[in-house]
């Protein structure tokens, strides 16, 4: 499939769902092109985001975490600004916020690499991810080289699709609208994700969510 057919393809997915379609919005990136992440870096991320939410709630735990996290070598793969706030004693509001809806960012990541047969559009909020990853401390060897990424005509399908509709999330903030059925919330954490997925920029730190 080209960029232009997948394109054309999710227009009519917004189209069904009345979402606002921008016509002129620029295609992603040919399927020949791709560059997208192996499935053990995926796991890896998930295992980070997982760890980070749990800070949230329990500050005292933080420095286990860390020494778990370096034990499963995982800790080479946390982020600057996320080693920054594993060691943070306390998080402010608005960090303890963004954390929380990093949840958003792991359903798309476990999607990627099939442990989510459905990811379906950015309606409601996740629920019951944590059942999809290893306990709380567990080995994470099995959950890491046992991950199978998604066939990547899916990954740029959705890839496609969440772009779009953030769009549209985004002009009708512009516009002061709503787009039924649509959480511009889980939107804006999916884009991150499969931004990361797909290499739009090399670090987690430096992926944004341009339309």
């Amino acid at each position: 499939m080209t960029a232009q057919q997948r394109k054309d393809q999710t227009e009519i997915i917004l189209k069904e769902n009345n979402i606002p379609i921008n016509l002129y919005l620029p295609l992603i990136e040919e399927e020949r092109e791709a560059v997208i992440r192996t499935a053990a870096d995926i796991a890896k991320r998930i295992l980070i985001l997982a760890y980070l939410y749990t800070t949230i709630h329990n500050d005292d735990d933080k420095q286990d975490i860390i020494a778990y996290l370096k034990t499963e070598k995982l800790w080479g793969h946390v982020s600057r600004r996320e080693q920054a706030l594993f060691n943070k004693e306390t998080l402010s509001e608005k960090e303890a916020r963004n954390l929380s809806w990093r949840v958003e960012c792991i359903k798309v990541l476990l999607w990627s690499i099939n442990k989510i047969d459905d990811l379906g559009l950015p309606i409601d909020e996740a629920s019951e991810i944590f059942n999809l990853i290893p306990g709380y401390m567990e080995s994470s060897e099995e959950f890491i080289n046992g991950a199978v990424i998604r066939d990547t005509t899916e990954i740029l399908d959705a890839s496609d699709l969440i772009y779009r509709i953030h769009w549209a999330v985004k002009q009708a903030r512009i516009d002061n609208t709503e787009i039924p059925n649509i959480n511009p919330d889980v939107v804006q954490e999916w884009h991150q994700a499969i931004n990361w997925i797909t290499f739009y920029e090399d670090r987690w730190d430096d992926i944004t969510t341009d339309t």
